[in-house]
């Protein structure tokens, strides 16, 4: 991560001890902590974990230490999460994927989502964005669409993995217009947004945030956001749904679960903490810069929305347009 958004994520560190908002602590935590972050240095989803890992450590007085534990589409860090002790000395933060879709859309996977974790809460939402390059031929989503028409089997949209949203929203896309979409999944979005610039591959589905900049300074094209309503900070760039597929309305998300058995008392310190640090204007603000709203859900909605998202998905995989790995 540069150098500039660690120095904005340690801002937010004293926010909570500046407005004085506190919680009682017993003898948790009496050491460190550790903070698995699914994807690489860089994306939406790391920069999320280490904000997480920045709030705790000023509330708590505790040391919340990130460790990235990247790879197969965030399944090698919820293999870890599952293995960890359940004594809240272990957490997850991550985008959907480790948490719901790897469910359905890994054939292997050494966990169940459901059954291993400890909702803690849904963190952050946001739309996903369809972004293209330079030279990409088309500049919005219905010109896209007419390319894939005339040019079958040519249509490449690169994802940050398998079973995350932005995967899941191009599999939708191709069922509702009934255009052939190759899936190419990357390891976390940096390097997929690095590909996107150097032209190498023409389109991709994924959180906003580290496409803005470049969007903003004319090296992509945003051609739509997934969402019902406009992403703020890209005002002009309209939704999927106002370019022809009525009704379409897909977020994607962030959450943070423990290991099964985690007790409920360190669940609620850990989503009291963060929602009460949500509220501040400061906070929301920070979030937005991120492409991202605050969320902050209780552990049983948060498990509800593993469910659905599971139950959402498993028609596309019985259907073929998403392929388990």
């Amino acid at each position: 991560m540069k150098r500039r958004e660690f120095i904005v994520l340690g801002g937010t560190a004293g926010l909570l001890a500046s407005t004085g908002i506190s919680f009682a602590q017993d003898s948790w935590p009496s050491k460190p902590v550790t903070v698995i972050s699914a994807y690489p240095p860089g994306g939406t989803s790391d920069i999320l974990a280490r904000l997480v890992a920045d709030i705790l450590t000023a509330e708590f007085k505790q040391q919340f230490i990130l460790e990235n534990v990247a790879g197969a589409a965030g399944a090698l860090a919820g293999g870890k999460l599952a293995r960890s002790a359940p004594d809240g000395y272990t957490i997850l933060v991550s985008g959907s994927a480790p948490l719901a879709a790897n469910k359905v859309v890994q054939t292997s996977l050494a966990y169940d989502p459901e059954a291993d974790f400890e909702p803690i809460t849904v963190l952050a939402a946001s739309p996903a964005l369809l972004t293209a390059s330079m030279n990409a031929p088309a500049n919005t989503l219905q010109e896209m669409l007419t390319y894939a028409r005339e040019n079958p089997g040519q249509l490449n949209i690169g994802n940050p993995g398998a079973g995350t949203k932005g995967h899941i929203c191009a599999a939708i896309i191709g069922q509702s217009t009934g255009v052939e979409i190759n899936h190419v999944p990357y390891k976390g979005s940096p390097p997929l947004m690095a590909d996107l610039l150097g032209g190498h591959i023409e389109f991709s589905l994924d959180a906003p945030a580290n496409y803005i900049p470049h969007i903003k300074a004319g090296k992509l094209k945003a051609l739509a956001v997934t969402s019902a309503k406009r992403l703020a900070q890209l005002p002009d760039v309209p939704t999927v749904a106002e370019q022809g597929l009525e009704g379409y309305d897909q977020t994607l998300w962030f959450g943070i679960v423990g290991p099964k058995g985690m007790p409920a008392e360190i669940v609620t310190k850990i989503n009291d903490t963060l929602k009460a640090w949500s509220t501040l204007p400061e906070s929301q603000a920070l979030l937005a810069s991120f492409g991202v709203a605050a969320v902050l859900n209780t552990p049983d909605e948060m498990r509800a929305t593993v469910a659905q998202e599971i139950q959402a998905i498993q028609p596309l995989v019985d259907a073929g347009l998403v392929q388990p790995s």
